[in-house]
């Protein structure tokens, strides 16, 4: 049996990983434009703007391909076009569905604007067992405020924006500069996304271990490691790596640093 290698952080992605679309506020966006979807319907119906959002990149992933190529950034009307139509809203209403949603996303809160279930706790739990946390995020200058809003930032040593350090994933530059800052190699840390074509493809660029949340089972690749979401994660890296437990059991170990 081989040995487990050696892990020293996690480095998560923000948006559908520790913060979640604000799928109640949508639902009733939606229902003002005419049309009725529940939160949970919209949440199922997610998965498929991720696809949806791979495609915009170029990528139609097939069986057997082992990792997405690298491109450039995907369509977020992609990604909410593949949501609703998954979601069974009419053509006509998917565009003006759109600009609602983008209007709200442009407002200070923005539209990921809810903690993901089960994040405070996983954030505790890596901390609890000597792992070191950070975030590397696509945004628009507003990750850290996002984690703080929802109550996660104290859970994160130090956050990468790419409009602040002008470089986005998947160019796995983004996720270098994580790296230089945690001062690990990247076969000593771990990234934790949700978008095959983006999280997947830069972490594993930059030569990173990764594992995607897939909700439904249904969207990873066939030798992509995935869990069904963010509060399965402690147990799923426990079970795979060698932890700095020792660290965590000294007087002040597990904290964000």
């Amino acid at each position: 049996m081989p040995e487990r290698a050696a892990l020293d952080a996690v480095v998560f992605d923000i948006g559908g990983t520790l913060v979640r679309l604000d799928f109640e506020w949508m639902s009733e966006a939606l229902a003002a434009l005419g049309h009725a979807v529940d939160a949970a319907g919209l949440r199922r119906a997610e998965v498929e703007g991720r696809r949806h959002y791979d495609r915009s990149h170029g990528r139609h992933l097939t069986p057997g391909e082992r990792h997405p190529p690298l491109g450039t950034h995907g369509d977020v009307h992609a990604y909410f076009g593949g949501m609703l139509e998954a979601a069974g809203v009419p053509p006509e209403l998917r565009a003006p569905a759109q600009e609602r949603f983008l209007a709200r996303q442009r407002e200070t809160t923005g539209l990921w604007a809810r903690p993901m279930e089960g994040a405070r706790g996983t954030l505790d739990a890596l901390g609890a067992m000597g792992l070191r946390r950070a975030a590397v995020s696509n945004s628009d200058g507003r990750a850290e405020a996002h984690l703080v809003s929802c109550g996660v930032r104290d859970g994160i040593e130090f956050v990468v924006d790419s409009q602040l350090v002008g470089v986005e994933k998947p160019d796995p530059g983004i996720f270098r500069i994580a790296l230089e800052r945690l001062g690990l190699p990247p076969e000593r840390t771990l990234y934790v996304g949700d978008i095959r074509s983006v999280d997947e493809a830069g972490s594993h660029a930059a030569g990173m271990h990764f594992v995607l949340l897939d909700p439904h089972g249904d969207y990873a690749g066939p030798e992509t490691p995935a869990i069904p979401d963010i509060a399965t994660l402690p147990d799923w890296v426990r079970g795979r790596f060698r932890l700095p437990e020792a660290a965590a059991r000294r007087p002040g170990g597990g904290g964000a640093r």
